[in-house]
């Protein structure tokens, strides 16, 4: 919905009006400042339209965007269960026909694979919890994105693109996410001089190495969280560099 010209209210700096809007983003003038908003998200923690018939249809949109990515989230998880089954009914299944069509298998590289002590004795580092995550370095930015075989479907959102680009998203589990840390990390890696590694983690056992990767671009997109809230992620598009 168009809100241009419509009057909202943040509790911080009263009353203001919307004077630019696109896709992402609504622009608003208050009396103090001028300040850039999620759209439509700040609606559900910031901002609240003047006009009460506004709010509602705000608050529509809001919980329309919630249930169509519950809905895609749900369809990719039967499509995975689905092959799961397939598989424990003696079905001949290889690795590639796990996942859905969207992940794009076919440029996962599956020449190196390592155990979990041998990723951390090479790099230097320290994999805890489950296993995925940005892991830093003095000279390298090493990225695990985990799948879990018992459910066969990937934690977060990773996956490759149909161009064979890697899309990794940001760490942070519930809530919007913020460009601190490993996020940071990555988005600054060029910058610092560091390499990106980029590991698909099966199991402990077994950490298919991806390669060098750079970054090519990142966005601020809604995604549904660990508690199936609507929210904002970092998706990090990354490119194989070919050494």
């Amino acid at each position: 919905m168009n809100l241009k010209g419509k009057q909202v209210i943040n509790c911080v700096f009263g009353e203001g009006t919307v004077i630019n809007q696109d896709e992402t983003y609504i622009t608003v003038e208050f009396i103090s400042k001028t300040s850039k908003f999620v759209y439509p998200e700040a609606f559900e923690r910031f901002l609240k339209a003047k006009d009460e018939t506004v709010q509602t249809q705000i608050d529509s949109l809001l919980n329309r965007k919630k249930e169509i990515k519950m809905a895609c989230a749900e369809t990719e998880k039967n499509v995975m269960l689905e092959n799961l089954n397939n598989i424990k009914k003696g079905k001949s299944q290889t690795m590639d026909e796990l996942f859905s069509k969207d992940y794009h298998v076919e440029y996962l590289a599956k020449g190196t694979i390592l155990t979990y002590k041998e990723v951390e004795e090479r790099y230097g580092i320290k994999i805890s919890g489950f296993g995925r995550g940005i892991n830093i370095t003095p000279c390298a930015v090493i990225l695990i994105s985990s799948i879990a075989k018992s459910k066969g479907n990937f934690i977060y959102h990773d996956k490759w693109t149909d161009s064979g680009d890697y899309l990794y998203s940001g760490e942070g589990k519930t809530g919007n996410q913020s460009m601190t840390k490993g996020n940071l990390a990555i988005k600054n890696a060029a910058h610092d001089g560091k390499k990106i590694h980029l590991f698909v983690k099966f199991s402990p056992q077994e950490y298919y190495y991806q390669g060098v990767f750079e970054l090519l671009n990142y966005k601020y997109e809604d995604e549904i969280d660990e508690n199936s809230n609507l929210r904002k992620e970092y998706k990090f598009c990354l490119r194989r560099v070919y050494e």
